[in-house]
């Protein structure tokens, strides 16, 4: 009964971001991190992932953003653990981990 109301939450949130690209509309928030600093965090490029799903793109949604289309298949497949996960100790240092790595630019990775 209580999932009746966050999937139609969901669902609400889907319709505008299946139908405009988060890139091109002004409407849609951007990282307050990446605006002060120019560093991404952890969540960079979610809006944009979830749109690229929607539209059908899903190799586009894993270049914007790695581990939350990682975590919302986990997240598919086995739901009370992977929830219990995200705000364990290990699941935040993992998200702390990908927004350092994901700010070492490209140069110094490839060799």
């Amino acid at each position: 009964m209580r999932l009746v109301p966050i999937a139609l939450l969901l669902a609400a949130a889907a319709v505008p971001l299946a139908t405009f690209d988060p890139a091109m509309t002004w409407w849609f928030p951007s990282c307050p991190l990446y605006a002060l600093t120019g560093l991404l965090c952890p969540l960079c490029g979610s809006l944009r992932a979830i749109h690229a799903l929607l539209t059908g793109a899903p190799l586009a949604a894993l270049a914007f953003n790695p581990l939350l289309i990682v975590g919302l298949s986990a997240l598919l497949v086995a739901r009370r653990r992977v929830a219990a996960f995200y705000f364990s100790t290990r699941g935040l240092a993992l998200a702390l981990a990908f927004g350092v790595v994901r700010n070492i630019p490209s140069a110094w990775l490839v060799h």
